[in-house]
């Protein structure tokens, strides 16, 4: 797998091929990514990818040129850093630029390689999935989806002293499961590919699947609503751009504005950027080396931070956090409900398996709006009782966030607009607009 420990080396050498620069950096990237994806519950393709940048930051006064490139040989490396310095030497220069980032090192620690995961083979995979093509055919449901095993290394290295390095390794497992006229969702993401229940999934998928055999009209209306992982990151991602010291002073476009300090949210509602959690083990570093601080975003309803990079810390003299302008590292911290206890204190609302294409509409507010797919289903008196058609939702997740109940469970999950996994637990929203439904499930 690739290691951290050769990523660095591989970063200094760069370096040295950087000549003439007052400042410069490097940035190396190493994923070895593998996919088995699975159709009508079958596994139709076993694909694996294994691939490495190498990307240049060269600064003469303050102009700056990068570039990037994927051939690693002395060459190569020559070549790149050649590249940023022609760069660098016809753009304009960026008054606002100050310097690159200092040593530093963030405290924490948190273990980020499993060995299940980075010695996983396509036959492991293709054995983790037989349990779920199993589930599928005893309600003669289709299953799509695809499972994936990752080891990445990365490295930062810049002319002020500047020596970062990280391994780690990533799994997954997608599931879509397929009736004549329905479907249900599940995934599930780790570091541990060992601590991947397929069988678990599966059965969420295909229950929710089988609710009933026909999606039901519904009247467009702010419903209790519980969203499910997959889809409260996808909601809640648009609130987190807003956690970003760029949107607070550079665009001035934040939620945040003149609700620093204030009761915001329910009392309910703490959220934390931490890359050193156990379930999280990202790297502890941002993508120039600066490395990452904890933040408490959000404490029991009220807005506490916000995150930083180093460009935007020097602009503002502002605290560096070391984060690429969003907090990459976000935790919803879980309340004390299961996600069944969740449903059965619903006497009447709705459940969201997954949204997608969601915008925002008026960062200010963080309303947002998007579609659900993959399973909504009516809850009456506790039990989930129809399938729903999909709908169009618009909404302020500001407003949302005022009275919500959280699961007791955490779930890596990713949002359909974002690069990166986020850590939320099941939530119980009371006002959530549905504004339309389509005309399809």
């Amino acid at each position: 797998m690739p290691n951290a420990h050769d990523a660095l080396a591989l970063a200094k050498r760069a370096l040295s091929y950087v000549k003439g620069a007052d400042q410069a950096s490097v940035a190396v990237n190493v994923s070895d990514a593998s996919y088995s994806r699975f159709a009508r519950n079958y596994v139709v393709q076993n694909i694996g990818s294994l691939a490495t940048t190498v990307s240049v930051n060269y600064v003469k006064g303050k102009r700056i040129g990068s570039s990037t490139t994927g051939d690693t040989s002395d060459a190569g490396l020559r070549a790149v850093a050649a590249r940023a310095a022609d760069v660098a030497s016809r753009v304009p220069a960026n008054p606002e630029f100050v310097s690159l980032p200092k040593p530093g090192t963030a405290t924490g620690h948190s273990k980020s390689v499993f060995p299940a995961t980075a010695s996983a083979s396509p036959e492991t995979r293709i054995d983790k999935l037989q349990s779920v093509f199993a589930r599928m055919e005893r309600s003669s449901l289709n299953s799509s989806g695809y499972t994936t095993t990752q080891s990445l290394a990365s490295a930062v290295v810049n002319s002020l002293g500047l020596s970062a390095a990280w391994e780690g390794t990533y799994a997954g497992l997608e599931i879509k499961a397929i009736g004549e006229r329905t479907s249900g969702y599940a995934d599930f993401w780790t570091r541990d590919y060992g601590a991947l229940d397929a069988a678990e999934r599966a059965e969420r998928a295909a229950s929710k699947a089988t609710v009933s055999n026909e999606p039901a009209d519904f009247k467009p209306g702010t419903y209790t609503v519980i969203l499910e992982p997959p889809a409260f990151v996808d909601c809640i991602n648009n609130l987190y751009y807003g956690f970003s010291l760029g949107s607070i002073k550079e665009n001035q476009d934040s939620w945040m504005i003149d609700r620093i300090g204030k009761h915001v949210f329910s009392p309910n509602l703490t959220i934390v950027d931490d890359w050193s959690h156990p379930l999280v083990a990202n790297q502890p570093f941002a993508s120039d080396g600066a490395p990452t601080k904890k933040v408490v975003l959000v404490e029991k309803g009220v807005p506490k931070g916000y995150v930083s990079s180093t460009y935007l810390a020097n602009k503002f003299k502002e605290a560096n956090t070391g984060h690429d302008g969003y907090p990459i590292n976000a935790i919803v911290m879980p309340g004390t409900k299961s996600r069944e206890q969740l449903i059965a204190e619903t006497e009447r609302g709705i459940l969201i398996s997954r949204t997608w294409y969601t915008r925002p509409v008026d960062p200010r507010t963080c309303t947002i709006t998007g579609l659900t797919r993959d399973g909504v289903y009516l809850i009456e008196n506790g039990k989930l009782t129809k399938t729903l058609k999909n709908f169009r939702f618009f909404t302020s997740m500001v407003s949302a966030l005022k009275d919500v109940e959280l699961g007791n469970k955490l779930y890596r999950s990713e949002s359909s607009d974002a690069p990166q996994t986020l850590l939320v637990p099941d939530v119980k929203i009371a006002k959530f607009t549905l504004s339309a439904q389509t005309s399809f499930a």
